[in-house]
């Protein structure tokens, strides 16, 4: 679901609005600085909604994944074992987790009109680490 016309929240990655926003009159997606410097506002609000939805379901498992590995980390899954900072990190991981995997997902589709004209093509990604190399990368600057 676009949630659109909420001036506070990013509709692409749900994070802080920084007044930016794109589409006019009744439907206005407001965008974060980094969804709008990475330009996925116009694609995404050009997206159906049912691909959209698909991206958002892939971006929730993936922010799920990482914070899951931070607690395999742990050895710990019972979250009402966790300290106050591990809780907050764990939370952390799922905010930035869902954010970083949705602009993945936004940059690499390719989004058509209703004829099958290619609208906004798919962008070139730089090669990142896989989530099992940012969470250990991420395990590694918290214990120092």
């Amino acid at each position: 679901m676009k949630p659109l016309n909420n001036p506070e929240s990013c509709f692409v990655c749900r994070r802080r609005a920084d007044g930016l926003g794109v589409g006019g009159d009744n439907a206005i997606g407001w965008l974060c600085q980094i969804c709008a410097d990475q330009g996925h506002g116009a694609k995404a609000l050009d997206m159906p909604t049912p691909e959209f939805d698909r991206y958002e379901i892939a971006a929730l498992a993936a922010a799920g994944d990482r914070a899951g590995a931070y607690l395999d980390s742990l050895t710990r899954t019972d979250l009402a074992t966790l300290h106050p900072e591990e809780w907050t990190h764990v939370c952390r991981l799922i905010v930035t987790g869902f954010g970083d995997a949705i602009r993945r997902e936004v940059a690499g589709a390719v989004v058509r009109d209703g004829f099958g004209k290619v609208t906004h093509a798919a962008l070139e990604l730089p090669v990142e680490m896989s989530h099992a190399q940012i969470t250990a990368q991420e395990i590694e600057e918290e214990s120092d």
